[in-house]
């Protein structure tokens, strides 16, 4: 039998109309009583008619996750899919649908077209897009940006990682550890995410600068780390901008006979799947892209219902610590 409104009313421990209203975000109602009637219809897998709210609501029943399809590495890897994936979770509780477009354009674009065809209610959008031309089209209609943009911060609403939280963690446990010369490697320096990484780095290092910056792929992480590693007197310790630049300089170790972590210590950003099983397994500085995902859906989703204005959650990091830093005392 089809799970009905009512039965959502009396898991929650609330009327129908007050299910309804919730549903339609027609009325003010409390967040306890929102998240109670939330919970209910997780729990029973219960999903509106969506047709038939936005007949009553005169809302699309729909957000729009926007991407840039110029930075086809920003939106094509598995944290992408991670946030993507939480997203479309956080608006399946409510009967939303998401729908994903490519919005490089700041005028007469994708995203102008979303808004003034009532496609969408809401917007979430990529740093890169966040230009004055844009801010401008969109004005007071919902959006948030799911990560910090380079430009207009104080200005946007958008939800991000603490990066630099998170390269400064690094560095002190690698000093923790006992390694002196710690080098950052890795990271296609124009990315914002990237900038604020060395700039953690840089405040936790006590301003030494040992930067190998590459084009973002292993191999050439792999020249970099064997040229810095080829000198007589070289580093110690690398923070790793990504699993990819831990790779190559894995690899690099390998080539030279250093042992990680006796002589090199290795801390790296992101926890992909494979990383506690490289050797020796990485520690890593983990970002929770499925918490973005969700933060980002869930102050949108305030933001249509007028609960909030502009507003900016920045997440904190969580240090994984595994083999390749954990050097034993000599």
């Amino acid at each position: 039998m089809a799970v009905t409104i009512h039965d959502v009313a009396r898991l929650a421990g609330v009327n129908s109309s007050t299910v309804s209203r919730v549903i339609n975000g027609k009325a003010t109602i409390s967040p306890d009583t929102k998240e109670r009637v939330y919970a209910a219809m997780r729990e029973l897998d219960y999903h509106p008619n969506s047709l038939a709210r936005s007949l009553a609501s005169g809302l699309s029943g729909a957000i729009g996750v926007v991407v840039d399809a110029r930075d086809a590495e920003a939106f094509s890897n598995v944290f992408f899919s991670r946030s993507l994936f939480a997203i479309e979770h956080a608006a399946q509780v409510r009967g939303y649908q998401v729908i994903i477009a490519n919005g490089a354009q700041s005028r007469g674009g994708t995203v102008e077209n979303l808004m003034k065809e009532h496609k969408v209610d809401g917007l979430i959008l990529p740093p890169t897009t966040v230009k004055p031309a844009l801010m401008e089209t969109i004005g007071d209609f919902p959006y948030v940006v799911l990560g910090t943009p380079d430009t207009l911060r104080s200005e946007t609403c958008w939800v991000d990682n603490n990066n630099e939280q998170g390269a400064e963690m690094a560095v002190q446990h690698l000093s923790k550890m006992g390694y002196c010369q710690i080098a950052y490697l890795g990271g296609y320096q124009k990315r914002g995410f990237t900038r604020r990484r060395v700039r953690g780095y840089k405040n936790a290092n006590q301003g030494c600068e040992i930067i190998f910056p590459t084009d973002g792929t292993s191999e050439n992480a792999f020249a970099a780390a064997l040229e810095a590693l080829k000198k007589e007197n070289h580093p110690d310790a690398f923070v790793c901008n990504d699993n990819l630049a831990a790779y190559g300089l894995l690899k690099a170790c390998r080539e030279l006979h250093l042992s990680v972590p006796q002589e090199i210590g290795i801390v790296a950003f992101d926890n992909y799947p494979l990383a506690e099983y490289m050797d020796p397994p990485l520690t890593i500085v983990d970002i929770d892209t499925a918490m973005l995902g969700e933060q980002s859906a869930q102050l949108l989703f305030r933001r249509i219902e007028n609960r909030v204005g502009i507003q900016q959650i920045m997440l904190s990091t969580n240090l994984v610590i595994r083999a390749s830093s954990e050097r034993k005392a000599k």
